[in-house]
This record gives C-alpha cells, sequence and structure tokens, in this order.
C-alpha cells in the first residue's frame, strides 16, 4: 500500500517535471501510476510507473539500514537523521530527473527509439549516479568533521 501511495506521488511530481522540461502538456493519473505525455495536442506515450520504477525500496532500505546506527552512542541521533533526511532527498530527486529524462527524451526522439535509450542508458545512469551520491552524502553526513568538545575549566 505504502508503495502504490508513493508511485502515485511519484507520478504527480514526475509529470510537472517532464512538463516544466519539455513544454509539453503532461498528465499525471495517480491512481493508476499513469503519465500521458501529449505533442500538442495528441497522446504521444502513456507510460506507467511500475514497482522497478520507483525509488520507495531505495528509500525503505536506507531507513531500515540506518535505524541501528540511531542506537549507536558515537553517532549523534540528529546527525544521523539528518544523513537520512538529505540521503533520501538526493534518492527522491534523482528518480524524478530520470522520470523526466525519460519523458524529454521520448517527447525529443519519439517512443521509438527514444523510450530504448533513455529507460536502458539514461535512466539507468542516472540511478547509478543518484543513489552513488546520496551514498556519499549520507557518510559525509555522519561521520563528517565533528567540533570537538572542550574539557571545562
Amino acid at each position: 500500500m505504502w508503495s502504490s501511495t508513493w508511485r502515485g506521488l511519484e507520478a504527480t511530481v514526475s509529470a510537472h517535471a517532464i512538463q516544466l522540461v519539455t513544454g509539453q502538456s503532461t498528465l499525471a493519473v495517480p491512481s493508476r501510476h499513469m503519465l500521458i505525455l501529449y505533442k500538442d495536442t495528441s497522446v504521444e506515450s502513456i507510460f506507467v510507473l511500475t514497482s522497478e520504477c520507483t525509488v520507495a525500496y531505495l528509500a525503505g532500505a536506507l531507513l531500515i539500514g540506518a535505524a541501528p546506527l540511531m542506537l549507536l552512542r558515537p553517532l549523534s541521533p540528529w546527525r544521523t537523521a539528518s544523513a537520512v533526511a538529505l540521503g533520501g532527498a538526493i534518492l527522491i530527486l534523482g528518480n524524478v530527473a530520470r522520470l523526466a529524462a525519460i519523458g524529454a527524451t521520448v517527447s525529443t526522439f519519439g517512443r521509438d527509439p527514444g523510450l530504448v535509450i533513455a529507460h536502458t542508458y539514461l535512466g539507468s545512469l542516472l540511478t547509478v549516479v543518484g543513489t552513488c551520491a546520496a551514498g556519499v552524502v549520507f557518510v559525509a553526513v555522519l561521520l563528517g568533521r565533528r567540533i570537538p568538545r572542550h574539557a571545562a575549566p
């Protein structure tokens, strides 16, 4: 249920992003996890965001993986929560960028070869880059330079 609701939200945000990038009308149908891309007044393409298209599972893995870190004394709970929030935000923005890039490529090159190029190559590249960036930021925030406490005189 959580993944279904999340995919509907991703469809809505992605439709807005695609419309901003392409200037073409894009309609989201959140209850069906669908994006409808228009070229002028006719339907150019219809996408369904499947469970493989969502970032929900990566975000869930981030939350599950970070939960035990909250129990470690050397790590500040605020620092851990900040690392999770920033890492999650990067994952989400990366996926929206991926979906917008797919929509823009299809809008520019048509469904064939645009979808193959965008989904297979560009989408994979953006997923890897976004996930790596989220991991690097997570670790940097979690283990970043800490201000030493001064001993009381």
